[in-house]
């Protein structure tokens, strides 16, 4: 960890489920004590494949597209989460407010979750309930995004890097065919850092 950089901005641009960091930032939440919002169970290694866990949007993808958001910022990692699989349907394609209440009422295979319960489950993602509840994606993904950061910094046991403005005279970053520009950039980052 003491050779890792990390960009601050990296977090909105993360979409790639086969990029390390895409995967660490999730093992993260899960080994800080993620809990499923339908059961409140701990991701374990029993429950991870007994219940199919898979990352999934906190705020839906149709939703998103409803209300006119570009991919390129709901698919970020910051508006993605581990869930179980039943989990996810019952959040569907709708807004955090009917499916946060969907959740608390419970149906007729899942018991109803009491809304502070629900708050503290979501509090282990690093979601702020209050912001979930009021559907406001715009404060819920400045606020969540400075949240993964704070988890990451804790975890590199430094600063994440913040960009600066780039001068003109900078050279772009080389990324071989196949590779993710940011992924070529993190790389590029962490050598300099170790020079």
């Amino acid at each position: 960890m003491r050779d890792a950089v990390f960009r601050a901005d990296r977090l909105k641009t993360m979409r790639m489920r086969l990029s390390a960091a895409y995967k660490g930032v999730n093992a993260l939440l899960m080994n800080e004590g993620a809990l499923d919002w339908r059961s409140g169970q701990s991701f374990n290694d029993t429950v991870f494949f007994d219940e199919n866990v898979d990352i999934h949007h906190i705020f839906p993808k149709d939703w998103c597209t409803r209300q006119g958001i570009k991919a390129d910022r709901y698919d970020s990692i910051i508006n993605k989460t581990p869930l179980a699989y039943r989990t996810n349907r019952i959040i569907g394609g709708f807004a955090p407010t009917a499916y946060l209440g969907k959740l608390e009422a419970g149906g007729a295979n899942t018991p109803p979750i009491v809304p502070g319960d629900l708050d503290s489950y979501l509090r282990t993602h690093l979601i702020n309930p209050d912001l979930l509840r009021a559907d406001d994606f715009e404060s819920f993904m400045r606020d969540r995004q400075e949240r993964l950061l704070a988890m990451i910094e804790g975890t590199m046991g430094k600063s994440a890097h913040r960009e600066t403005a780039k001068l003109p005279d900078d050279p772009e970053p080389v990324v071989e065919e196949g590779d993710d520009e940011n992924d070529a950039l993190e790389a590029e980052l962490t050598m300099e850092a170790a020079e």
